[in-house]
């Protein structure tokens, strides 16, 4: 499985790295005349079909209930940022403990090289979130009570997430707008140690609230954590302050068995619900990243009989390729390689062929 690591701000060498590149900008800004050529993006593809689910590829409890997460969820399983609580299970609707979120934002923003030092005291050495915790505390990320506890098994409240995710950001370099709560209902419900933290973040887009409220002190869900994840990793900078700005035309994108997380459809229409089996002109890979340029959507309606040996569609034999693997679509996080058992029909299909041969079935079980 191919992993895209996108991370804005993902690292927290981030404010050394800005002053760095000022300096090259200001060294070099003098001589403009000979200016780089760009360099062409790769073609990743330049034939067969791209999907582009409507749910969760990885796991099978962020179904279409989850249209507001289950591409942040997957954009985190993709880059290894968060794992399910079981086979093919992510568990949304649960709420997360203070040491499962500071592991995804260890995880998140590479804070390897920072365990070191003591840790709190309830904290095991044997833990699988104690180098996490060690790290967040070694850069003042996560702190502990009068008695050095992080109490690393209790519920993250709302607030208390957005305060993590605030120390975390505030050491990447990046600069937030102040804001206020006026907006929210409940608002002067955020404490005091918290509201900080809670309006430069709403501010910037990363949170939004629910129906005008915050409800801080409420558990946050694991697919809320992963919405707020995944905005912080994609802030941008908009006249030196940090702002996340929806892109719709990123999607997350299969080809196949490959899973691509934050691929740009070239070629986006706006209010167009992509989701579904497309021909694929083709994918291109350069310095921003993905993208895919789209044509027709394709229907998922032959009649496909794999014998052992041969490969009909629609009662016409057609060519495999060696590789030539097989999909379920409306269970994708079950995928594996490989044409299935002799006599299987695939009785609603549609097939990618790659220069002249079948690369992947795509079917409906």
């Amino acid at each position: 499985m191919r992993k895209k690591i996108v991370r804005a701000a993902a690292s927290l060498m981030l404010s050394a790295l800005i002053l760095m590149t000022s300096a090259c900008a200001a060294a070099t800004h003098a001589d403009t005349s000979q200016a780089p050529e760009q360099p062409q993006d790769e073609v990743v593809f330049s034939q067969g079909m791209v999907y582009i689910p409507d749910r969760s590829v990885y796991f099978a409890d962020v179904n279409t209930g989850y249209d507001w997460a289950f591409h942040e969820i997957d954009y985190l399983a993709n880059t290894g940022v968060v794992s399910g609580t079981g086979h093919l299970v992510y568990s949304p609707a649960k709420s997360l403990s203070r040491a499962d979120f500071v592991l995804m934002l260890y995880r998140a923003y590479d804070m390897q090289k920072y365990a070191e030092g003591e840790n709190f005291v309830d904290v095991r050495d044997s833990a699988y979130y104690a180098e996490a915790v060690r790290a967040a505390r070694a850069i003042g990320i996560a702190t502990g009570d009068s008695k050095n506890r992080f109490r690393p098994n209790d519920t993250l409240t709302r607030q208390d997430a957005m305060v993590l995710l605030k120390r975390t950001l505030d050491r990447t370099g990046l600069t937030f707008e102040p804001g206020d709560l006026s907006a929210f209902s409940d608002g002067n419900k955020v404490a005091s140690y918290a509201s900080e933290a809670v309006a430069a973040l709403a501010k910037a887009g990363v949170i939004n609230g629910s129906k005008g409220k915050l409800n801080p002190t409420a558990p946050v869900t694991r697919a809320e954590m992963a919405v707020m994840l995944y905005r912080a990793l994609h802030l941008q900078t908009i006249g030196d302050i940090a702002v996340y700005l929806s892109q719709p035309a990123i999607r997350l994108v299969c080809v196949g068995s490959t899973i691509f997380a934050d691929v740009r459809i070239e070629n986006y229409e706006k209010d167009t619900d992509y989701a579904g089996l497309y021909a694929m002109e083709r994918m291109t890979k350069g310095e921003k990243g993905y993208s895919v340029t789209l044509g027709q959507a394709q229907p998922i309606d032959d009649t496909i009989i794999w014998d052992g040996s041969r490969l009909s569609v629609n009662g016409e034999i057609v060519p495999v390729a060696e590789d030539c693997e097989a999909i379920a679509v409306d269970m994708y996080s079950k995928r594996k390689a490989g044409l299935c058992s002799t006599g299987d029909e695939y009785s609603a299909g549609a097939v990618s062929i790659v220069d002249g041969a079948v690369k992947t079935v795509y079917y409906k079980q």
